[in-house]
């Protein structure tokens, strides 16, 4: 094979590892919305009326309990080497303000995919078609 070609392959397997990761993210939001809608069935209900919640409690609700780092080996199994997993984390808007370690870029992916998971479950709730076509950077801390 020549180099154009595994270089092909390798984007290819790039782009096929973050539509599983894409999907995985969404089979997981729509199984937390079904615990959910479970546990408020199950769960005696507050008398106070939805609307008055207090503002974020509805994205609060969202979040999963804790991000959950994405351990060193699964990045590795995932993206091969240090170098392909930066760019990776940069490919999928994270940055850095230096060369991260092996735990940043843990703690990173798993905040990524908890915001994935949360996001996910937000517009699977409350779906707009203004969205078409728009895109939102979020910077922490």
């Amino acid at each position: 094979m020549g180099k154009k070609r595994i270089n092909q392959l390798l984007e290819q397997l790039k782009e096929n590892q973050q539509q599983d990761l894409q999907n995985a993210a969404a089979i997981f939001t729509v199984a937390q919305v079904a615990v959910n809608r479970l546990r408020e069935q199950v769960e005696p209900v507050e008398t106070v009326p939805a609307r008055a919640a207090l503002p974020g409690t509805e994205v609060a609700a969202l979040l999963p309990t804790a991000p959950i780092p994405i351990e060193r080996a699964e990045l590795e199994r995932r993206y091969g080497s240090f170098n392909a997993c930066r760019q990776a984390a940069k490919a999928q808007g994270i940055k850095f303000s230096k060369t991260p370690s092996w735990q940043q870029l843990s703690v990173a992916f798993g905040y990524l995919e908890a915001c994935q998971q949360m996001v996910q479950a937000y517009l699977q709730a409350h779906p707009s078609k203004q969205l078409k076509g728009v895109s939102i950077e979020l910077k922490l801390g």
